[in-house]
């Protein structure tokens, strides 16, 4: 039988009569709760029951902060349920599947690695320490980054839910990706791109190599495409949920155009039927770029795949002229510093061609474009200001020969009739003001 006190001040009870005292009592949102008291002993349970209607008034009045109590709270909770709670959000956030798991996995290594159990054991020391590991086992610096990432990203969300006050994690400083690039697309020449779409060609395929090379479609965006995608009035594609989760209407090349009218006419279908319904796996675009003599590997790290294609695409539109406004609409980036990074590989016979352009330094061409000729400008004397003509005593000084016979020089007798100090005077003469250094100089 449960205790009954004074209101407002709980009560305590043991639940069939038996085992520790259950507290019951009102916490400060006014909700009626229940909390075992882990004792036996009455005036303990008591005491107990005391406390917990001591600190729900206190919160009611705000004198204790519940955000900061619900932060330790959270603080000392198992690490792996703010994992899961966090992967749950992104699977509901629409985040693709590889990019979950890839969360995932780096969030589980973190914790295995550093023994973490509760999310107040994650700082940036522990975090630090880990990339450094990663990095002694031979891991390249942009999966370093890809594991610091993820941790910085939970932490953030544990923040915006209340989970943490502030993220510790920010000042953990990244890798230079540039100084250990393990993998670098090269563009395709033009031979190799030829002989890729003739093969392609003869096994069905050219299409869905056009649609990269021409249109910068990913792999994902090839699956999804269907035909209504695809306006052959206004000749345009139409790729819906993207990378960056949104519509780009892109406009097609007359290649790519014809390659897919031929395909539309040979397998006719309706406008929500998918326009390449059987994915071009890794192992036949190999086998397609081995018929095509097209390697793999090109000085142990450039490297030739389907998105080697982009990068492709990329290169072209700069060889073109395209400005990287264009270029990055094409390619359908949100900075066109990455289109210019990432996807445009110019090599010396680019520069080359850039630097013949330039034209030649002394030839006639070169002079008139420029406006130089022959004839040499007549030299006028440099003029006296207004307000210093006829201030006596401001501006005399003698030269003696050697000024008179320097070349290009003013000889004496301009510099008495003009009051002018050549710039070879050594002796100034003051006179109402003090000498000025900067005239004649």
């Amino acid at each position: 039988m449960a205790k009954q006190r004074s209101r407002g001040t709980g009560s305590i009870f043991k639940r069939g009569g038996r085992g520790c005292w259950i507290a019951v009592y009102t916490d400060a949102d006014g909700r009626r709760r229940e909390r075992s008291t882990r004792t036996t002993d009455k005036g303990a349970a008591e005491r107990i029951l005391s406390k917990l209607v001591a600190d729900a008034a206190l919160r009611r009045e705000g004198v204790i902060d519940s955000r900061q109590d619900r932060i330790a709270s959270e603080g000392r909770k198992p690490l792996a349920e703010h994992i899961a709670a966090y992967i749950g959000h992104c699977e509901h956030a629409g985040h693709a599947p590889r990019h979950v798991h890839q969360k995932r996995h780096h969030l589980q290594r973190l914790v295995d690695c550093q023994g973490l159990s509760r999310l107040s054991d994650l700082n940036a020391d522990r975090l630090e320490h880990h990339l450094r590991n990663l990095r002694d086992r031979g891991l390249s610096a942009r999966t370093v980054n890809a594991a610091r990432a993820t941790a910085v990203a939970f932490f953030n969300w544990s923040v915006k839910t209340g989970r943490a006050e502030s993220n510790p994690l920010g000042v953990v400083p990244k890798l230079d990706e540039q100084r250990d690039r393990r993998r670098v697309r090269r563009p395709l020449s033009d031979t190799e791109l030829a002989s890729l779409i003739c093969v392609a060609r003869e096994r069905g395929r050219e299409a869905w190599y056009l649609a990269c090379a021409l249109a910068g479609l990913r792999k994902g965006d090839l699956q999804r495409l269907t035909w209504a995608d695809v306006d052959f009035d206004t000749g345009t594609l139409t790729v819906r949920e993207g990378k960056a989760k949104r519509t780009d209407v892109l406009p097609m090349h007359p290649q790519l155009t014809d390659a897919l009218r031929r395909r539309f006419a040979e397998c006719p279908a309706l406008g929500s039927t998918q326009v390449f319904p059987e994915t071009v796996t890794d192992v036949t675009r190999l086998q397609d770029f081995e018929r095509a003599d097209i390697p793999l590997i090109v000085e142990y790290v450039l490297l030739s795949d389907l998105h080697a294609l982009r990068t492709t695409l990329g290169t072209q539109l700069a060889r073109a002229g395209v400005t990287p406004q264009e270029a990055q609409r094409v390619m359908r980036h949100s900075d066109y510093r990455t289109t210019l990074s990432h996807y445009t590989v110019l090599g010396l016979s680019d520069t080359a061609g850039a630097v013949a352009a330039l034209p030649s330094i002394g030839t006639s061409d070169a002079r008139q474009a420029t406006g130089i000729t022959d004839a040499k400008p007549e030299i006028e004397p440099p003029r006296i200001p207004q307000q210093l003509q006829g201030q006596s005593g401001l501006l005399v000084a003698q030269r003696g020969t050697s000024g008179s016979q320097h070349e290009g020089g003013y000889g004496a007798s301009n510099t008495e009739e003009n009051g002018f100090v050549g710039p070879e005077s050594e002796e100034r003469v003051t006179g109402v003001e003090p000498a000025t250094f900067s005239l004649g100089s």
